[in-house]
């Protein structure tokens, strides 16, 4: 792999500018993307909760020995 010297200009370029700005500003910035919504059904519901009864119920048991 060949790195050239504009490559590595370019690098610290865009590097001072990204350090010269304050996190708020960066964090703004990312907040205005679209954000992802998920909807978990009631059925899928149901199923984490028995499974996380079921795992805690075993952890008790192995701990119980």
């Amino acid at each position: 792999m060949t790195i050239f010297p504009f490559q590595v200009s370019e690098a610290n370029q865009i590097y001072t500018r990204l350090a010269k700005l304050k996190t708020s500003t960066i964090l703004e910035k990312e907040s205005n993307e679209p954000q992802d919504i998920v909807n978990i059904s009631a059925e899928a519901k149901k199923r984490q909760v028995l499974e996380q009864a079921r795992k805690e119920a075993l952890e008790r048991i192995r701990q119980a020995r």
